[in-house]
C-alpha cells in the first residue's frame, strides 16, 4: 500500500494532466476546425489517438488510485469524485473531437487513383 505522500503525489499528478489535457482538447478544436478547411493530415489524427490513449491511461491510473485511498479513507475518496468527473469530461470531449476529425476527414474529396506498377 502506498504512503499518503505518494498518494498525494499522484493525485497532484491528475490535477495537472485536467488543464494539459483541457488545453490540448482546445487546440486538437482548432486543428478539427481547420481540417474542414484544409486536407486533413494524417499527423493530426495520430496526434488525437495519442491524446486520447494518454487520456485512457491516466482513468484507469486515477481509478487505480482512488481505490487505494477508498481504503484508506471512503470520506476522502468521495471528496475526489469531481476529479475523476472532470477526467471523464475530457476524455469524452477528445473522443468527440475524434468523431468529428473522421468525420471532415471522410467529407473530403477521393483523391484521384494512380495507376498500379
Amino acid at each position: 500500500m502506498s504512503s499518503n505522500a505518494e498518494i498525494a503525489d499522484r493525485l497532484a499528478h491528475f490535477a495537472q494532466n485536467i488543464e494539459r489535457w483541457r488545453a490540448e482538447a482546445a487546440r486538437l478544436t482548432l486543428e478539427v476546425s481547420q481540417a474542414r478547411r484544409d486536407n486533413t493530415q494524417i499527423g493530426r489524427l495520430i496526434a488525437l489517438e495519442e491524446t486520447a490513449t494518454e487520456i485512457y491511461a491516466d482513468v484507469a491510473a486515477f481509478r487505480e488510485t482512488i481505490e487505494e485511498v477508498e481504503q484508506k479513507s471512503p470520506a476522502a475518496a468521495a471528496e475526489l469524485a469531481g476529479v475523476n468527473d472532470a477526467l471523464h469530461l475530457v476524455l469524452l470531449e477528445i473522443t468527440e473531437l475524434g468523431i468529428r476529425f473522421y468525420k471532415a476527414q471522410a467529407e473530403l474529396p477521393d483523391l484521384p487513383e494512380t495507376p498500379a506498377h
